[in-house]
């Protein structure tokens, strides 16, 4: 939908502010869910009064921006839990991740935005294929081994793996072949999937990158691709056909759902390598973007049986870790504020180990847990694909 287009359920929406807070109907306790209102407590850094905004800018009350407006709408995380709160609670029936994804197109159009930050990566996503400024020729340099050619199943390593978070595929790279299955990386055909551009309003590269990476996967003859990367599962398995307009003609998996398909299947088994309590971290893509909540704790369950515990919000009321939308790039210190705040409920339930599987996550708690105070240091920040290479070994 056009930006336009939605203006009518705007005024639907009556700025009860449950969209700041888990529903008590599913926790004990109406608990912070929008880290961006949690963190600088006006209403603009809140869905409602985003939506505010948006209606604002539709009926021209707004005709040029403020650094204080830019910062409220390009502090959104993506992460959906406004939305999550509203559907179930009021009449309100627009998906607020995308309105607000609509809304920073709309300022990128208007010459508002991009913010400095996003035109970076977004100029090192059409030099370099990435957004961290990293030479197209290094992106599988963490690959250590030889891999077929040619192969049914493709392993998209994405940008945060390939560059930053190495352990996670490694990690992926020795499950698949524990598990005996015939897989190949993309490399050099890979590129940037085009989330980032995406999150933060910049669409006009995005059909080049889709277009390649979809027509490089059908050269291929590969019949599924499996992500370890949440964000370009999301990207692959929402915004491609979307983009395109059609379906993509072979199967999109997440690694969580993979290998669980594997345990089914008798070709990977795993045993517990884990001591002390485990608990797991929805990434907000991979959860309240496509639905997937059961996987990853199905692996964790078969590893550590009851020493998996959940912490309070969970599922569709996870917290979520800050890094989204750019706001890693743009707001470095309120996205280590939000992962910090995760740390501290894992920490919190006793845990030992905070899992998840989403390496843009993981990159973000990392940093987090450089500053964060000494009680904090001892968790351990684990991918599943870590988890489960090492309980297959």
């Amino acid at each position: 939908m056009k930006l336009e287009e939605y203006l009518g359920e705007l005024y639907h929406c009556f700025h009860c502010h449950l969209c700041s807070m888990s529903n008590w109907h599913r926790l004990d306790a109406w608990v912070p869910i929008c880290p961006s209102f949690a963190r600088f407590c006006f209403e603009s850094f809140l869905a409602s009064g985003r939506i505010e905004i948006t209606r604002a800018i539709i009926e021209k009350e707004i005709d040029k921006p403020t650094s204080r407006l830019l910062e409220s709408i390009f502090s959104c995380t993506g992460c959906g839990a406004c939305y999550e709160q509203c559907k179930g609670l009021t009449g309100f029936k627009a998906n607020h991740v995308e309105l607000f994804e609509e809304l920073k197109a709309k300022l990128v159009e208007l010459g508002w935005g991009p913010l400095t930050k996003h035109a970076e990566f977004s100029r090192s996503i059409r030099e370099n294929y990435n957004p961290y400024k990293e030479p197209h020729e290094k992106r599988a340099a963490w690959l250590k081994k030889d891999v077929p050619k040619k192969a049914e199943t493709i392993y998209f390593v994405g940008c945060t793996s390939s560059y930053r978070t190495h352990k996670i595929a490694e990690a992926t790279v020795d499950a698949l072949e524990i598990a005996g299955i015939n897989f190949r990386i993309m490399h050099p055909d890979e590129w940037c999937c085009g989330s980032p551009l995406l999150r933060t309003g910049q669409r006009k590269m995005v059909k080049d990158l889709v277009r390649h990476n979809v027509d490089a996967i059908k050269a291929s003859g590969a019949r599924r691709v499996v992500f370890s990367c949440a964000g370009c599962y999301r990207t692959f398995k929402k915004d491609y056909p979307a983009v395109l307009g059609q379906e993509l003609g072979f199967d999109v998996l997440h690694t969580t759902e993979y290998f669980s398909q594997l345990i089914e299947e008798g070709k990977l088994k795993l045993k517990n390598i884990v001591s002390g309590v485990i608990t797991y971290h929805d990434p907000c893509h991979l959860g309240r973007g496509v639905g997937l909540y059961e996987p990853p704790r199905k692996l964790l369950t078969s590893m550590v049986g009851n020493k998996f515990v959940e912490m309070k919000r969970n599922r569709g009321d996870a917290w979520c870790c800050g890094a989204g939308s750019g706001v890693k790039s743009a707001f470095p210190d309120f996205a280590v504020w939000a992962a910090l705040e995760r740390l501290k409920e894992a920490k919190a339930i006793g845990a030992s180990i905070l899992s998840s599987s989403c390496p843009f996550c993981k990159h973000n708690f990392m940093d987090a847990l450089k500053q964060a105070p000494a009680e904090l240091k001892t968790l351990k920040i684990r991918d599943i694909s870590e988890l489960v290479a090492e309980g297959a070994k």
